[in-house]
């Protein structure tokens, strides 16, 4: 019987990559489908109420369902979807599941130890959420970055007498990506009959950026109280010009320690793995014992622990 568990194990393990391979390879060539197939049906049913023709064009969240509860889901999905707006969080958990399964199936037949195994397939079931998070980061930059001149376009455009909906629909048109995007789903809204404080409120929610929601503050505002928006625009924009010099000039000032902290993680590693490449009997007692494994996660832990607090010590909000 347990000469059966290897081979039902290593079928279960394909079996499972080959799911998230499909799964990944389906949203990536349907992608452009599902964004046609929505909009076709967010236009073919002008009898159709404004609430449900609002949800068709809303962007859309893939919803975790039951698992949407759950405070971690939730907050992944939020984040899947600013990375990767038609990306679904079924899909990528399947994935993650995938790569959990194949890992520590593998590294069990290499290793013979579970505890080992399992942390292995954990790091690698991470991946994808680092991978998830870093191009939500660099969205955001650039979101960010690009903000300063769509305010300014967007003050050029009033002064010269036309309406809010009518900037929002021109900017939608000049800006680059991925600001126009979420311009064009805002007026899409707007062109649909939802509110416009609605539509704003939803983009900021979207972005999750200060400096936005500074922006779309402006306008609620303006539009109770009445006044110069364009005017108020453009003060807004050298706000954020401002602030993005302190936080460059920030980042600059913290880079030694930022830098002293990656070369203090990666020092240890490149030590282990000259004196394993130099003498293989010396260092190899720490990965062929059990004792050894354990110091050496212990030690790793320690080097992300280091590194986790010496990044909140050199991150500085602005």
């Amino acid at each position: 019987m347990s000469g059966m568990i290897v081979p039902i194990l290593v079928a279960v393990t394909v079996a499972l990559l080959v799911f998230g391979s499909a799964q990944v390879a389906s949203f990536l060539a349907d992608g452009e489908k599902r964004k046609l197939k929505q909009r076709l049906s967010a236009n073919d049913r002008p009898g159709a109420s404004a609430g449900l023709t609002n949800r068709s064009i809303t962007i859309q969240q893939s919803s975790p369902g039951a698992l949407g509860n759950i405070r971690l889901v939730a907050k992944l999905s939020r984040t899947l979807l600013q990375a990767y707006p038609d990306a679904s969080v079924a899909r990528f958990m399947a994935l993650c599941l995938a790569i959990f399964t194949f890992t520590f199936v593998m590294s069990f037949l290499v290793t013979d130890a579970a505890v080992m195994s399992l942390l292995i397939a954990a790091g690698a079931a991470y991946v994808p959420v680092i991978v998830v998070n870093n191009k939500r980061a660099r969205r955001q930059r650039m979101l960010s970055d690009q903000l300063p001149e769509a305010l300014d376009f967007l003050s050029r455009i009033l002064r010269a007498g036309h309406s809010l909906s009518t900037g929002l629909q021109m900017m939608a048109e000049e800006l680059p990506q991925p600001l126009a995007t979420e311009f064009r789903r805002s007026y899409d809204q707007l062109s649909l009959g939802q509110a416009m404080d609605d539509c704003l409120k939803e983009m900021s929610t979207r972005i999750e950026s200060t400096d936005f929601a500074f922006f779309v503050t402006a306008i609620l505002i303006q539009r109770q109280t009445g006044g110069d928006l364009s005017e108020v625009l453009g003060n807004i924009s050298g706000m954020i010009r401002q602030r993005q010099r302190l936080q460059n000039h920030v980042k600059a000032k913290t880079a030694e320690g930022r830098f002293t902290g990656y070369i203090l993680t990666a020092f240890p590693a490149v030590m282990f793995g000259l004196s394993y490449m130099l003498n293989p009997d010396y260092a190899g007692v720490l990965l062929k014992s059990s004792t050894g494994l354990t110091l050496l996660g212990i030690a790793v832990g320690l080097q992300l622990m280091g590194l986790y607090f010496i990044k909140k010590i050199t991150t500085v909000r602005v």
